[in-house]
């Protein structure tokens, strides 16, 4: 997934999780998180030298696309609901990723490999479909009331 969808996705976990904008801000940095194992992510350029070697030295979507990077909220994070934050957008991050390639979710075993490789024309396809239909499930929930108003009819 695009970084785009990544932080869409992450704000919306992080929202169910700890419904405000502290939830919101949380899940979604958390969901770039795992991809500092690529250089040329936006986490990666943050953190460029290390990023760097992360890739060439264990991979892509291995260590921090794995159970390991779960960890990350209970170890860094006191406050549990925004651990719980942390934690969903993460989880949105290898689950979107599982559900358009593979993921080395029991890293470090080499057997395990979890997800869906799909064709690159279909990778932009379901990336982009899950951007727009993300958006507009924030934007709805966001402008519910208004929409409802202009309407004259309840949505929910």
């Amino acid at each position: 997934m695009t970084w785009k969808t990544h932080v869409v996705l992450g704000a919306m976990a992080g929202y169910y999780a700890y419904p405000s904008w502290k939830g919101i801000l949380v899940g979604a940095t958390m969901a770039l998180v795992p991809d500092v194992d690529k250089a040329r992510s936006k986490a990666g350029k943050a953190i460029w030298p290390l990023s760097w070697l992360v890739e060439k030295g264990i991979g892509h979507r291995t260590l921090t696309h794995s159970w390991v990077i779960l960890l990350l909220p209970a170890l860094l994070i006191s406050d549990s609901s925004v651990a719980l934050a942390a934690l969903y957008g993460l989880l949105s991050h290898l689950l979107s990723d599982a559900f358009v390639g593979r993921i080395q979710l029991f890293w470090p075993v080499r057997q395990g490999w979890f997800g869906v490789p799909i064709p690159r024309f279909l990778y932009v396809i379901v990336d982009r479909t899950t951007l727009l239909a993300a958006t507009a499930y924030i934007l709805y929930w966001g402008y519910r009331e208004g929409i409802e108003a202009v309407l004259g009819i309840p949505l929910s």
